[in-house]
C-alpha cells in the first residue's frame, strides 16, 4: 500500500507559485490539481503525478496504482464514508490525499464529465504545501522531488482571445422550470430546489487552464481556487466562496451560504445592497434553511455546536449572507471526509427535503451537474482536511469550457432575479477564460 519509508516531508527555502508548477507539470504529461486559498492561516496543495487513487467503483470505492489495478476496496453505498474507511485503513500520519467528488457521489457521471468518476481522492507522487507562511514538499514516490524542478513549456499554441457563450438551454425554458419549481414549492412538494444552467463558451485559440487558475486567483483572492484534471484531457476549474467544512483536530467548522445579491459601484451602494439583502424574506427563509441544516448535521459528532448569526460577506462581484459554525468534536473525532460526508450536499446546493428536491432537480434541470456542486479539497493521515463546494466552475477543454451557475428557488421567487443572478455567477469564470 503506501510504504512509511517511501513518504518524505520536507520543508522548502523556496515558495514556488502553485499554479506555475502544476501548468508546467501539465505541460509536461503529468497529472495535475490544486486546492488554493490566499488567506493568512489557510492551507494550499499542489499535487502532481499519483501514487494511488481512490476511486469510485461499482458497490463502493477501490484502490488502484497508477497503472489502474485494483489493489483494494471498500463496500458501501454512501462512497464518500466508504472512501473515509478505506482512507483511515491505508494512510499514514504524513499522506495527503486530494481530490473531490460529484454532486452525486452515488451515480456516474456521463456525457461531458466521463472524464470524471463520481469519486476521486488521489496521493499524488508530489504534494507542496503552503501552511501559515511554511512550504512543505511531502513525496511518496522515489525521485518525485525533482518534478519541483519541471521547467514550463516554451512553446504554445495561441492563447483564446474571443468568445463565443452560447446557453445550452434557452434561458426562457429554463425560467419557465424556476417558475415550475416554485409553484410546485408552494404546493408542499419541498422548502428549497436549487436549480443551475449550464452555458458553453467556445474560444477562438487555447483555453489554457493554468491561465484560467491564475486568473481566477487574481479576480477572487478570498475564494478558494481549485483544478483537477480529468482522465479525458479536460480540467475542471473554478473559485469558490463557500467552505463545506474545516476540521482541524477536534474542532470543525463550517461556513454555509445561501442568499446573494451583486456588489454595489461605490461603498454607499454596497452598502444598500446588503442591507436590502439582509432584509430580503426570501434570502433569509432560504439561508434558515442551509444554516440549520448545518447545525442538526454535525451535532451527532460533537459536543458542542455553536452558529453565529447570519452576515453579510463579500466578494470581488457578489455579496452573500453566510453563517460560521464551530464544532468541538467527541473523542474519537471524525474526520474531515466524515463530516463532508453528512454535510453533503448541504440545502445551498440541492433543496431540501434532500430527496424531494434531488427529484425535482432530476425532473426540471435538464443537465448533467457532474462535479458541479460537489466538493473539492484535501485530506491527511490523521484525518485533518478541508472541503470546499465546487462552485463558480466550468469545465475546461482545449478551446472551450461548460460553465455552470445555480441558484435556490424558494416557493416565492421571481424567475427574472433568478435568472439575473446566474448570469452574475457566470462572469467569475468567463471572464476568467480569457
Amino acid at each position: 500500500m503506501i510504504a512509511a519509508a517511501a513518504v518524505r516531508v520536507r520543508d522548502l527555502d523556496r515558495t514556488p507559485d502553485l499554479a506555475e508548477l502544476i501548468t508546467s507539470a501539465r505541460d509536461g504529461g503529468h497529472e495535475v490539481m490544486l486546492i488554493e486559498r490566499p488567506m493568512p492561516d489557510a492551507v494550499s496543495v499542489a499535487a502532481i503525478g499519483r501514487v494511488l487513487d481512490i476511486v469510485a467503483a461499482e458497490g463502493g470505492v477501490a484502490v488502484e496504482d497508477p497503472e489502474g489495478n485494483r489493489i483494494d476496496f471498500e463496500p458501501g453505498q454512501d462512497r464518500i464514508l466508504a472512501a473515509a474507511r478505506l482512507w483511515r485503513r491505508i494512510a499514514l500520519p504524513d499522506t495527503l490525499a486530494i481530490g473531490g467528488f460529484a454532486y452525486r457521489p452515488d451515480r456516474d457521471p456521463r456525457g461531458a464529465w466521463a472524464g470524471f468518476p463520481s469519486l476521486l481522492l488521489r496521493v499524488p507522487a508530489l504534494a507542496v504545501l503552503r501552511k501559515r507562511g511554511r512550504t512543505f514538499a511531502v513525496a511518496a514516490a522515489p525521485d518525485a522531488e525533482e518534478l519541483l524542478d519541471l521547467a514550463p513549456t516554451a512553446v504554445r499554441a495561441p492563447a483564446a482571445r474571443r468568445l463565443e457563450v452560447t446557453p445550452v438551454r434557452n434561458p426562457l425554458a429554463w425560467t419557465a422550470a424556476v417558475e415550475t419549481a416554485a409553484a410546485r414549492l408552494r404546493g408542499g412538494e419541498a422548502e428549497k430546489v436549487v436549480l443551475a444552467r449550464e452555458v458553453v463558451a467556445h474560444g477562438d485559440g487555447v483555453v489554457s487552464a493554468g491561465n484560467v487558475v491564475r486568473g481566477l486567483r487574481t479576480a477572487y483572492p478570498s475564494c478558494f481556487t481549485y483544478l483537477v484534471t480529468g482522465a479525458d484531457g479536460t480540467a475542471f476549474a473554478g473559485a469558490s466562496p463557500e467552505l463545506l467544512v474545516r476540521r482541524t483536530g477536534d474542532h470543525a467548522f463550517a461556513q454555509p451560504m445561501a442568499g446573494s445579491v451583486a456588489r454595489g459601484a461605490s461603498d454607499a451602494e454596497d452598502e444598500l445592497l446588503a442591507r436590502d439583502l439582509s432584509l430580503s424574506v426570501k434570502d433569509a427563509d432560504e439561508h434558515r434553511v442551509v444554516s440549520q441544516f448545518v447545525v442538526d448535521a454535525l451535532r451527532p459528532f460533537s459536543t458542542q455546536v455553536n452558529a453565529r448569526g447570519p452576515e453579510v460577506v463579500r466578494f470581488t462581484n457578489i455579496q452573500h449572507l453566510a453563517t460560521g459554525v464551530d464544532a468541538a468534536l467527541r473523542d474519537p473525532a471524525a474526520d474531515a471526509l466524515q463530516l463532508a460526508a453528512a454535510l453533503h450536499p448541504t440545502p445551498a446546493v440541492g433543496g431540501w427535503p434532500r430527496e424531494a428536491a434531488d427529484k425535482l432537480i432530476d425532473e426540471l434541470e435538464g443537465m448533467e451537474r457532474g462535479w458541479y456542486a460537489g466538493a473539492v479539497g484535501w485530506i491527511d493521515g490523521r484525518g485533518d482536511g478541508e472541503f470546499a463546494v465546487a462552485l463558480r466552475c466550468g469545465l475546461l477543454w482545449e478551446d472551450g469550457a461548460r460553465l455552470y451557475a445555480g441558484v435556490g428557488v424558494m416557493p416565492d421567487s421571481d424567475p427574472a432575479r433568478e435568472l439575473e443572478e446566474t448570469e452574475l455567477k457566470l462572469k467569475a469564470l468567463l471572464t476568467s477564460l480569457i
